[in-house]
């Protein structure tokens, strides 16, 4: 199992739900974090959190809905002097909910063209950019790993936008894991589950809790994890080496 003492991790989306548990769990093995979110406030008692781990934190603030945000946030890492060797690219939104929760009508032919817009930019043109621009340097340093978050969300066409960004990063993440074959990078999607989050709301079935350790397999499976895609939940209840152990044989798609 690979060590991820003093390596770095971006983690997108990192204030809440199941990227504060995934920041959590990358502190505890004792990996260094970038956590970004849209507030740089939503992070202080994080920051604190995964400090006490002994490991160093850095909370970054951009807003993935506009133009130019993936450039800009890493422009803002280099200036730290940070050389990114994790990224999980856990930022999403999905707009219909928010229309859901502020009690107006939800159906597909009601969604407009700046929700499909704001969706793909946020969820699939971020982290894709993200992804093209650490590759390079991973494939230098012979190391990397970049974990996209998927969706088994199908057949909601009310979440039309949401699910069509979701089917995006899965053909992302494939074609960049061809790419990379080889290199000592991987690329792998995870799906979380059904969670309990803002987005997947109080009836959910799966907690943030039991994504981890599964978050974590891609990461720290020396080889193997390369264009794979991982559920999560499947996971739920084992420690970090079991879990680890169980990725070697998993082909789950």
């Amino acid at each position: 199992m690979i060590d991820l003492h003093g390596k770095w991790a971006l983690v997108t989306g990192a204030s809440r739900g199941i990227g504060r548990c995934t920041s959590l769990a990358l502190a505890k093995q004792g990996c260094n974090l970038v956590l970004h979110s849209r507030h740089k406030e939503s992070l202080e008692s994080l920051k604190k959190e995964a400090e006490q781990e002994g490991v160093r934190v850095f909370a970054l603030q951009q807003d993935f809905a506009v133009p130019g945000a993936a450039d800009e946030l890493l422009k803002k890492v280099a200036k730290q002097g940070i050389e990114i060797d994790i990224l999980f690219n856990n930022a999403a939104v999905n707009l219909s909910v928010d229309r859901e929760n502020a009690g107006l009508p939800l159906h597909y032919a009601l969604g407009t063209q700046e929700e499909y817009q704001q969706t793909m930019q946020v969820n699939v043109i971020v982290p894709a950019l993200l992804s093209c621009r650490l590759i390079p340097r991973m494939r230098e340093r012979g190391y990397g790993r970049i974990v996209n978050l998927t969706s088994g969300i199908h057949g909601s066409c009310d979440h039309l936008a949401y699910s069509i960004s979701k089917g995006a990063i899965d053909k992302l993440s494939g074609d960049l894991a061809e790419e990379v074959e080889g290199s000592g990078v991987a690329v792998s999607a995870v799906g979380p589950g059904w969670c309990q989050t803002y987005l997947g709301g109080e009836g959910a079935k799966d907690t943030v809790e039991n994504t981890c350790p599964g978050m974590l397999v891609p990461v720290c499976m020396e080889e193997g994890s390369n264009g794979k895609y991982f559920d999560a939940q499947d996971f739920a209840g084992l420690t970090l080496e079991e879990a680890v152990e169980r990725g070697k044989t998993y082909h789950k798609r």
